[in-house]
């Protein structure tokens, strides 16, 4: 089952390395554009805005539809709107757009196209690693591919976006993105196997996101999204402002500090998870301590090799994390759950992804290191919670005879 899961894994890889590639040059852009910090949380916020809404809606196609005409779907309508936001910033660069206009067709192209084919791709994926595996240790072993799928776009993404913006233009790596996204479609197109049929086809089963087997590790894993997307979505501007660089060297230092986190989740997600056989529960308690303290680290920071160590040891913890928050929901589901499990842990983290944002660069504008106090706050909060809290979620009888 490896060969298929690391094939839906690509699509996930695909999507996140596009999104990432832009990452780095959007605060020198967002500066060149004529953009406040906030107006770029704004975008960022309503393309996590439209995964939050559309990741039931693409929980339930999966069910209906199969999982490669979905992730086609995902990637292609991804395409389109990268390739608008190109056309759109192309304009703004050159003066033609008034900075309304332009602030418009940001929010359209990037935000709301773009975040509304972006969310059917986390959702089906998760969805068919749990049609293809079955029990907890192979639960947890598909999350980590998928984890480390991620991991490894947030460490591809940034470090490509950064070398392509060293051709002195901004936009190289807008339209590289849609490049990579039509290969990987191509590649999902003839190399993607439907799971194993089933005697009887599933019916699609709604889940709430209050049911005491799922709240406790949305909330966790919402929480967790949510402090990674304020340092991801603000630490170019931080790079920017604590250095003291201009904007062609913030893109690459930017891109260097997020490899490093990135590289700690490959690496804690792909070496370490696979080989200590934790459980779901004690993942997650790890990486909440752990995240804690990277956000300390940034806090404090004041060179760019120590705002590197910081994002490397939040990466750590975010790497044994997510195998735990994201396999523990769907152990505790019955099978004809899963569509719907995959669509509330999608639009958890997409929530996260639209908040982040928003309170990131607002939090920015008071203070450069608020948002990072704020963060340090939130892991210390969620990491009391993981001792406390979830246990007695774990201790719930499952309908199904599996338990994280």
């Amino acid at each position: 089952m490896r060969r298929p899961i690391l094939v839906a894994c690509l699509a996930v890889f695909g999507l996140m390395a596009g999104q990432q590639m832009l990452n780095p040059i959007l605060p020198p852009l967002a500066r060149e554009f004529g953009f406040s910090e906030l107006a770029l949380g704004a975008v960022w916020a309503v393309g996590g805005a439209g995964v939050v809404l559309a990741s039931p809606f693409w929980g339930r196609r999966t069910a209906h539809w199969g999982h490669r005409p979905v992730l086609l779907i995902s990637l292609v309508g991804a395409m389109l709107g990268l390739l608008g936001f190109g056309f759109v910033a192309q304009a703004g660069l050159s003066g033609t757009l008034a900075v309304p206009v332009l602030f418009a067709g940001v929010l359209l192209t990037r935000g709301i196209v773009f975040g509304l084919a972006w969310a059917a791709t986390p959702v089906t994926a998760q969805s068919y690693i749990a049609d293809m595996t079955s029990g907890p240790a192979e639960r947890v072993r598909g999350m980590s591919m998928f984890g480390a799928a991620q991991g490894l776009a947030l460490a591809v993404g940034p470090a490509l976006g950064g070398v392509l913006s060293l051709t002195g233009n901004l936009l190289v790596p807008i339209y590289a993105a849609p490049v990579i996204l039509a290969v990987i479609a191509v590649v999902i197109t003839l190399m993607l196997p439907k799971p194993p049929k089933r005697e009887t086809r599933p019916v699609t089963v709604k889940v709430s996101p209050f049911d005491r087997r799922m709240w406790p590790f949305l909330t966790i894993g919402f929480g967790l999204y949510l402090a990674l997307a304020i340092v991801l979505m603000t630490i170019g501007f931080l790079v920017q402002d604590r250095l003291h660089l201009a904007a062609s060297d913030t893109s690459r230092v930017t891109s260097l500090v997020m490899l490093a986190g990135a590289g700690m989740i490959i690496l804690v997600q792909v070496l370490a998870v696979p080989r200590l056989g934790w459980t779901p529960l004690r993942l997650v308690r790890v990486g909440a301590v752990v995240m804690t303290g990277g956000m300390l680290v940034v806090v404090v920071a004041s060179s760019g090799l120590l705002l590197g160590a910081g994002v490397a040891v939040l990466g750590a913890g975010m790497g044994f994390a997510t195998p735990g928050f994201m396999s523990a929901p769907t152990l505790l589901a019955t099978r004809e759950e899963q569509g719907a499990v995959a669509g509330l842990m999608g639009s958890s983290s997409a929530l996260a992804f639209m908040g982040g944002p928003l309170l990131g660069t607002g939090l920015y504008e008071v203070a450069p290191a608020v948002p990072y106090l704020a963060g340090a706050v939130l892991l210390a909060g969620l990491a009391v919670f993981a001792f406390t809290g979830l246990g007695v979620v774990t201790r719930q009888p499952a309908k199904e005879p599996v338990a994280p």
